[in-house]
This record gives structure tokens, sequence and C-alpha cells, in this order.
């Protein structure tokens, strides 16, 4: 029996990679330890500020940190790679490159899933970090698949960028219902959904009392690639 050893390039932040976990663990049907898949976790995060880059080239490049971490899991022996982190994957082609083993990407997967439920000329919303927003990468997956995409309006997105980085990466509180007020205006402007495409997001997303159907977690989603993957390796 195959157990292929899952690698994940963590610390990105890093409270968002221990929520990845968990949520791989409480995803993977098992009835013993021994069912579990197997992880090598690098939670670095000295790794440059991925939208603080992206808004400005002269910051510190997060690219050649994130490839080093990624050559480290693959020489430890993982077989795949995760990246728990929407706006890394602006790095995804060089991070794929620096490696002869598969790296899941979350922005692929996250279209793949709205796609099958939605199909073609369906309207999403992005909520995320302001670096996703304005590199157009996360659109570009969508408008591969002939989904429209809207984001929040410039109050919006500061209400978001709060949340991430004073709320979540700053181990402060937040309320949830500033992120589902921002949600809700997506939805109103026509969204047939809205993904939470931040992963620190993610960590207010779990936490919900109660999460709207047409609310769709990145991270969730990558989870759920992450365990198939594993359970299709286990049972060749």
């Amino acid at each position: 029996m195959n157990n292929p050893i899952l690698g994940i390039l963590g610390g990105v932040g890093p409270l968002a990679t221990a929520y990845f976990m968990e949520l791989l663990i409480e995803k993977t049907p098992a009835q013993t330890d021994q069912d579990h898949m197997p992880m090598i976790v690098f939670n670095d995060p000295q790794i440059p500020d991925r939208t603080a880059y992206i808004l400005d080239n002269t910051k510190p490049n997060p690219q050649q940190e994130m490839t080093k971490v990624a050559r480290m899991l693959e020489k430890s022996g993982a077989e795949y790679i995760a990246i728990p982190c929407n706006t890394a994957h602006y790095f995804y082609e060089a991070i794929s490159e620096a490696v002869r083993i598969p790296v899941l990407n979350i922005m692929e997967e996250t279209s793949r899933r709205i796609s099958s439920i939605f199909g073609p000329g369906a309207t999403v919303g992005l909520l995320a970090t302001e670096g996703t927003v304005k590199s157009g990468v996360f659109q570009g997956y969508f408008e591969n698949r002939a989904i429209r995409t809207i984001v929040p309006d410039e109050s919006g997105q500061a209400v978001v960028t709060h949340l991430i980085y004073d709320c979540v990466k700053a181990n402060e509180p937040y309320d949830e219902k500033d992120f589902l007020a921002e949600a809700q205006k997506l939805r109103e402007a026509g969204c047939d959904a809205v993904v939470v495409a931040c992963t620190e997001l993610s960590v207010i997303y779990q936490n919900l009392s109660e999460r709207p159907d047409w609310l769709f977690d990145s991270l969730d989603i990558l989870a759920d690639r992450c365990v198939e993957f594993y359970l299709n390796a286990r049972n060749e």
C-alpha cells in the first residue's frame, strides 16, 4: 500500500498552516492513527510578505525562500506539496518548477470546484489580500472557466485587509460580523458564490457559527484535494 507523504509549505501564515493540518486530519476517513496521511510541515514564518512584494517590487522577494522550502520538503521525502496561502500562488510556477513532485494549486482547485457547481457564466466574489486582488492571478483562473469575478470596493478591501493583518496575523480578536458583512455585499452585488480567497480569512470562516451555503473556503477545497490525492495514491 502506498502512503504518499504530503509536504506543507507553511508559515504563510502560521495560524492558517495549523488550521490546514487540522482540516486534513478531520477530512481523512480514518479508523486508526495509521489511516491518516503522513505529512512533513516546514512552518517558515520568515518568508517575506507576499502582498508587500506584489504591491512594491522593491520589497523583499519571497520567491527564493519559498522555492528553497519546496526543495527541502522534496529532499526530506515529500511526494506532493500543498501551500496553504492564496497569495503565494502568485509564485506558483517558480515553486512548481523548482521540484519534481506535484504541487497542488489552491486557485486551480477552487476555480474547478466553483465551475463544477455553477458552470460557465457564473459570477464569483473574492475576499482576498490586496496582493491577490491586484495581481489578478485568481481572477485569471476563473476567467479560464468563463467565470466573472467581483472584488470589494476600496472601503470593503480596507476591512478585509484589517481582518487579515491586524486581526488574524497579529493574533488579535476579530468580529465575524465584519467578515460576513463584506461577503454579503459581494453576494448582493450579484455573485452566485463568494470565495474566501485568503487563508487567514479561512481561519475566520472555519470558526463561523453559521456558514452561508454560497460561501466557499479555498483552504477547505485545497484540503479536500489533498485528501483525494492521498486516498487515490493509497489505493493504487
